[in-house]
């Protein structure tokens, strides 16, 4: 029933704004993204976490004997590490309303750092931060830039303060929402937001109006999508899609097999539990020759691999892109309007009648690096953010009256201007939805996950340190060589054999040997 539902009614549904990377705003970027690594060992990471967590011990909690109150005795300050840029609004209610909230729940300053979102991800600023010991004591991060950092020693093990500084969150969030972040009996980073994952990259976002016009009533086979990509082009000019990973991600949704994305170049065989070489699958090659096609048609633009534009659904050049359980219209419906004020979204699953998988539990948390002695306050933050819907409606929309109005339970909001990003804190329990929200789609959006399947990929965390070469190497060859081949610009009969070879060359049989036997090890403690 929930996929029959999907198509009905989550269009016109719209809440968030749409994220630039950071695994949200529909996801964007690629599965198969560059991480970079460095000599250190995971020992370092653990060592540097102990001492941190005796430094943490000895900072001025103030919390009674009896742990009925964490607010500390002694006002200290924080600084929090964002991407994008500050808006004036959030600007004016972090020198206000938000930092007087932050005094008065836990007795702490916040500062927020902004950088590019060109920083964000292993290897940016932030690595550079901790490297030098450039002071800050939280940054956002998601699974796989926390697993480079790990391996580096640069984030500290938040284990001893999340029992104890996040009362509200465990209310709140799913603690699933951890098994993102835990190495090694560790935990490295507090998982923020509560949003259902179910179905994510099993369906495709499309534009509902346009289906409408055309007379297309579903999205249910490769065919169906091909149809519409065709009519879209051919009547409203638009492309296919600008996005590499959508062949990948078509192919993988259409396939007799239920596979599901690990990392760069391997997919989890969900029901052999078996690794599969993506390169050497008929996965790929199918992959290839959709695109390879759709690039003859026209209906992949012809400077896809040197496109500068990260949202070209949003910024409507593009009928569809691979969609994320219902959230691709949440974060990206209201962009897109604000270029076609009359643009409707919908997602559809692709092969409904496949079981639909819990990839993951969230893709964004708090990590807190080893050189910050802070990490209490960091954790009565993020539990602030998460506390309650007053306060969970007050750093997302800002303040009743004045940012937004409250109609029936709904926000209406009258300031438009980012504050705390909205992709990053909703939390589905206890955000309010905004007026776009029918009950309906509510209904269903909040039982989500009702159905969903875990994912043998759920809670498997990759720690490169063995082969950071290798990874570094295969990262370098995909960029160049698998690339053009997803993005329809090789065909596969002349181009496959020089792919496997660069591969092999740059250290596949090592990284496949070690990424299979840390996979093994997960299976064994399932």
């Amino acid at each position: 029933m929930k996929k029959r539902i999907l198509s009905t009614i989550l269009t016109g549904a719209m809440l968030l704004s749409a994220l630039t990377g950071c695994g949200s705003g529909g996801g964007q970027g690629t599965e198969q993204s560059t991480e970079q690594s460095t000599e250190q060992s995971t020992e370092q990471s653990t060592e540097q976490s102990s001492q941190q967590g005796s430094q943490q011990e000895a900072s001025s909690t103030g919390a009674s004997a009896d742990g009925s109150s964490l607010r500390p005795e002694t006002l200290d300050k924080i600084t929090v590490v964002l991407f994008g840029e500050e808006s004036p609004r959030m600007q004016e209610l972090m020198e206000n309303e938000f930092q007087q909230m932050f005094i008065d729940e836990i007795n702490t300053e916040v500062e927020l750092m902004y950088l590019p979102w060109t920083e964000n991800g292993a290897g940016g600023k932030v690595d550079l931060m901790i490297a030098s010991g450039q002071e800050f004591d939280a940054c956002i991060v998601d699974p796989r830039w926390a697993a480079s950092s790990y391996s580096k020693g640069y984030l500290q093990d938040l284990s001893d303060v999340i029992d104890t500084y996040l009362p509200d969150w465990h209310e709140n969030v799913d603690p699933t929402a951890f098994d993102a972040y835990r190495y090694d009996g560790g935990v490295y980073a507090i998982p923020i937001g509560n949003k259902p994952t179910g179905g994510v990259y099993s369906t495709v976002c499309v534009r509902q109006d346009i289906m409408d016009a055309i007379g297309m009533e579903n999205i249910s086979t490769l065919d169906d999508l091909t149809e519409y990509a065709q009519k879209a082009k051919e009547q409203y000019g638009l492309y296919a899609t600008y996005e590499l990973a959508n062949a990948e991600y078509i192919i993988r949704g259409t396939s007799d097999r239920n596979l599901i994305p690990l990392c760069t170049g391997i997919l989890i065989d969900q029901d052999t539990k078996e690794l599969v070489n993506f390169v050497e699958s008929p996965e790929f090659e199918a992959a290839v020759r959709l695109y390879n096609d759709w690039y003859a048609q026209g209906l992949i633009p012809k400077d896809i691999l040197t496109n500068t534009v990260t949202l070209p659904f949003q910024a409507n050049m593009t009928s569809f892109m691979r969609g994320t359980c219902g959230t691709t219209l949440i974060e990206n419906e209201p962009g897109l309007q604000s270029v076609v004020p009359e643009a409707k979204t919908a997602e559809y699953y692709i092969a409904p009648e496949k079981p639909i998988y819990k990839k993951s539990y969230e893709n964004t948390a708090f990590q807190v690096p080893v050189t910050s002695t802070k990490a209490d306050r960091v954790a009565l933050f993020v539990n602030l953010l998460q506390k309650n819907t007053e306060m969970a409606n007050l750093f997302a929309y800002g303040v009743e009256g004045t940012d937004y109005e409250l109609i029936d339970g709904k926000v209406s909001k009258i300031n438009t201007e980012e504050l705390f990003y909205e992709w990053m804190i909703y939390n589905v329990k206890i955000s309010s939805p905004t007026t776009a929200y029918t009950d309906e789609f509510m209904e269903v959006y909040k039982n989500w996950d009702d159905n969903a399947l875990p994912a043998l990929s759920f809670g498997f965390n990759i720690d490169y340190s063995n082969v950071q070469t290798q990874k570094a190497q295969i990262d370098s060859v995909w960029e160049e060589f698998a690339s053009p081949m997803l993005a329809g610009l090789k065909d596969y009969d002349s181009s496959i054999e020089e792919l496997k070879a660069e591969l092999k060359n740059a250290g596949w049989d090592a990284y496949m040997e070690e990424i299979q036997r840390q996979f093994d090890a997960h299976l064994a403690n399932k």
